[in-house]
């Protein structure tokens, strides 16, 4: 949780300090945005798990494999809590994206808009954090990649700068770990499930 919030409170305080895109930023940015257009049918798949539509098919999935109601109102209130409320945070930082903030942007898709935050990085992160301590730990790593593929497939498609995908993937991380302890399902420095 401590994390999550780091995360979103750093991205959040270095996006409110500048006006332009930190030179660091923009290379990162450039370094994973000019990969070749021939990864787009690879990368696109995966990142719809930060959709909305993505994410609620995550849930009910963990649903039919689980049959644990409590885990599935999680998943769909941590994800949907991070679509839904990622709209306001950008509406607060008012942060553009990278099309409008930076030259030579490869736009793989039409996002419109404000950037920060990612709401595929809050709602994919969201979803992780609620299942991953429910997982075998085999399957965790797996899940933590893919999250973290749906974060890096957000700069290469050209709809968001480095840090608004941190600052989604600290608020997703919040989310997560406030619906499990909600709903009681525990996980580590949480009340378990009753």
């Amino acid at each position: 949780m401590l994390g999550g919030a780091g995360l979103l409170a750093g991205s959040w305080m270095l996006v409110a300090r500048h006006e332009v895109v930190p030179r660091w930023e923009a290379r990162l940015f450039e370094a994973v945005n000019d990969w070749p257009d021939v990864l787009w049918p690879v990368i696109w798949p995966p990142m719809q798990l930060g959709s909305l539509v993505g994410s609620l098919l995550v849930a009910g999935a963990a649903g039919l494999r689980t049959r644990d109601r409590r885990l599935v109102v999680a998943c769909v209130g941590a994800s949907q809590a991070g679509y839904w409320l990622a709209k306001g945070v950008k509406k607060v930082a008012r942060r553009g994206r990278p099309g409008e903030l930076l030259e030579n942007v490869h736009l793989r898709e039409n996002a419109s808009g404000l950037g920060y935050v990612s709401g595929h990085a809050a709602v994919v992160f969201g979803l992780t954090t609620v299942l991953a301590p429910s997982m075998p730990a085999a399957w965790r790593p797996i899940a933590l990649g893919t999250a973290g593929l749906v974060g890096v497939a957000r700069v290469y498609a050209g709809a968001h700068l480095p840090l608004d995908v941190f600052g989604g993937t600290g608020f997703g991380l919040l989310l997560g770990t406030v619906a499990r302890w909600t709903l009681g399902l525990g996980g580590e420095g949480l009340p378990p499930a009753t």
